[in-house]
């Protein structure tokens, strides 16, 4: 996206008052990828200009294990989202699903439900990380409801920090090797999935993450689907605003 085109989304209203809600997910901020966090840091500052709300659809951190573990980073990144001047939400995704309440007391973050209505203009949205939406890949479906499960969850905060890193790193491992072994097909949302959730939830648009292939999809009926894109340093969000709906690169926020 150009200069010009990006100069959009930071227009200030006469008034002062904001006018737009910015979306995103997938930053997958880790002490390894300090430009990430750098890049993260530049468009919340950036976005603070004209943001009446910002959502975050998952996978802030490539890993949240516990508030006893929270690292420097993010502890840092809690008082980043603290200092914003505009209602920041947040969903689980299936990298810091443990984020806890505390946690995002600390970041004056409120935490939604796993799928989340709202009304943006005169469309009924639904909002979520985007991993429900994977449902042919029946291994990662398992092992999300054994992962979400609280009763083991209460089990993994008993055990000593060293043994629940070594378990994460595990997982971590494990799971990047299934994702390589795996048709794209299977690890990508299933369209009659997106059609049977847009229809329960009688939304006509379906924002979401995880998938990390950015697109806009319209479908048959007149709904659409916005896919968010993952950060390296950079990434894709979504604006909303008197216009209507763009998806274009965080990078062209900081040439201005």
């Amino acid at each position: 996206m150009g200069r010009a085109s990006a100069r959009l989304f930071l227009i200030h209203h006469p008034t002062g008052i904001p006018v737009a809600e910015y979306f995103l997910a997938d930053i997958h901020l880790s002490a390894e990828r300090p430009d990430i966090t750098a890049a993260f840091r530049a468009t919340l500052a950036a976005l603070a200009r004209d943001a009446s709300a910002v959502y975050i659809l998952g996978d802030l951190f490539d890993y949240y294990l516990g508030d006893d573990l929270a690292s420097p980073l993010q502890q840092d990144i809690a008082a980043a989202l603290a200092a914003l001047p505009c209602p920041v939400y947040y969903q689980h995704g299936n990298r810091d699903f443990l984020l806890s309440d505390a946690y995002a007391r600390a970041a004056h973050v409120h935490i939604l439900p796993e799928r989340h209505r709202l009304s943006l203009g005169s469309k009924t949205v639904l909002i979520e990380h985007g991993d429900l939406l994977c449902t042919d890949d029946h291994g990662y479906q398992r092992l999300r409801r054994i992962l979400r499960c609280r009763c083991l969850q209460r089990l993994y905060y008993r055990l000593p920090a060293r043994l629940r890193l070594a378990i994460a790193e595990k997982l971590r491992g494990q799971s990047r090797k299934r994702s390589r072994r795996k048709a794209p097909r299977i690890t990508d949302t299933n369209p009659a999935a997106i059609r049977r959730v847009l229809q329960e939830q009688q939304a006509e648009i379906l924002i979401h993450g995880h998938t990390h292939r950015p697109a806009v999809h319209p479908l048959d009926d007149g709904k659409r689907v916005y896919v968010l894109g993952d950060w390296h340093p950079h990434g894709q969000i979504l604006c909303h605003d008197a216009d209507g709906f763009r998806l274009f690169d965080s990078a062209s926020l900081l040439s201005l």
